[in-house]
């Protein structure tokens, strides 16, 4: 009974193919190529894109820094001599609400986009040693 059984384990044995390991690699290693590929295009356009933006981004905030006062309320600050510094704390204030806070935000959240995706785009061409031309 025991050699039978002994007999029916060994003839159950997975015996794989010769090449089985090697094209297992082989999909795996063009399967990490395409997604490489795909983080690459995808940062490298948003960075792009972002970069583009820029200058819609950046004439919005010198026509809101223009409209807000800001540059007259800072030329008070140079032009008046030692009466400010004894209200600096109000001048300091008067500054700061005349500041366009929110195109000053979205100006500076797409230089950061633009500079991490470029940043992360270049990275992967490094690491994974891809000419950037596809």
């Amino acid at each position: 009974m025991e050699q039978k059984i002994k007999k029916l384990f060994h003839l159950a044995v997975y015996k794989p193919k010769h090449d089985l390991s090697d094209n297992i690699w082989h999909f795996i290693v063009i399967r990490e190529n395409r997604i490489i590929r795909l983080k690459l295009w995808a940062f490298s356009f948003v960075g792009c894109a972002s970069l583009v933006s820029l200058v819609p981004a950046f004439k919005l905030v010198l026509n809101d820094f223009a409209e807000s006062g800001f540059y007259e309320y800072l030329s008070l600050g140079f032009s008046s001599g030692g009466s400010i510094l004894s209200f600096w704390q109000d001048f300091v204030l008067l500054l700061a609400e005349s500041l366009p806070v929110m195109s000053i935000i979205v100006s500076l959240s797409l230089v950061f986009i633009s500079f991490f995706s470029l940043w992360y785009a270049m990275k992967e061409i490094m690491r994974s040693q891809l000419s950037p031309s596809f």
